[in-house]
This record gives structure tokens, C-alpha cells and sequence, in this order.
């Protein structure tokens, strides 16, 4: 399946997804989420907030983000917690950040 930036608009969460998918692939792990001003705003509406960004700590009615109070920011509920960066100025949309997954150090036999 081929995704594209206006099927964003759709849905920021299947976009989110896409992208996490596309990293785990990759063998690599998500490190930051972010999102451009316009995809903050359908993010926040899809997650029940229909006219503001909730504050700190808010519940979320639906929809995959969580607050940590130990990052202290909305982190993205995955197969791990992954911090969100909301109302990114640098992007347009949705960019997901990662690293390699670090090789796992093999047992030397005897």
C-alpha cells in the first residue's frame, strides 16, 4: 500500500501508524513524533478536542496519545511510549524521528 500527505487529512492516526510501521520494518526504533500545525489541530480533533489543544495532562476521550508525567509530554501509545512534538514550525504534516535498533551482543559457545 502506497500512502500519500493528503490521505493525512483523513486520518492523523493511520498516518502516524503508516509511518511507525514503515520504521519497525526498517528495524529501527521511533524516537519523536511530530506534527505540522494543521495535523495538530485534526490530531487533537480526532482525539475529541474539537476547538483547543488540551492542556497538560488532560485526558484524552479517545485515540492513542497518553500525558507521562515522567517525559512530561503527550507521548503516542505504540510498542513503546513515543513523545510528541505538537505544532512542529520546521514540518509540514506528519514526521516520525528513529534510530537503528542497536545489535544485540551474541554468547560466545565454549
Amino acid at each position: 500500500m502506497d500512502w500519500y500527505m493528503p490521505q493525512d487529512k483523513l486520518d492523523v492516526h493511520v498516518g502516524i501508524n503508516y509511518r511507525l510501521g514503515l520504521l519497525y520494518q526498517n528495524k529501527m526504533l521511533p524516537t519523536l513524533i511530530r506534527l505540522g500545525k494543521e495535523h495538530t489541530r485534526l490530531f487533537w480533533k480526532s482525539c475529541g478536542f474539537p476547538y483547543h489543544n488540551p492542556r497538560p495532562g488532560t485526558k484524552i476521550k479517545f485515540g492513542n496519545a497518553v500525558w507521562v508525567q515522567e517525559h512530561n509530554c503527550y507521548c503516542y501509545k505504540s510498542r513503546a511510549l513515543i513523545p510528541m512534538r505538537f505544532n512542529d514550525r520546521l514540518i509540514y504534516g506528519i514526521a516520525v524521528e528513529g534510530v537503528t535498533k542497536p545489535d544485540k551482543a551474541k554468547k560466545k559457545s565454549t
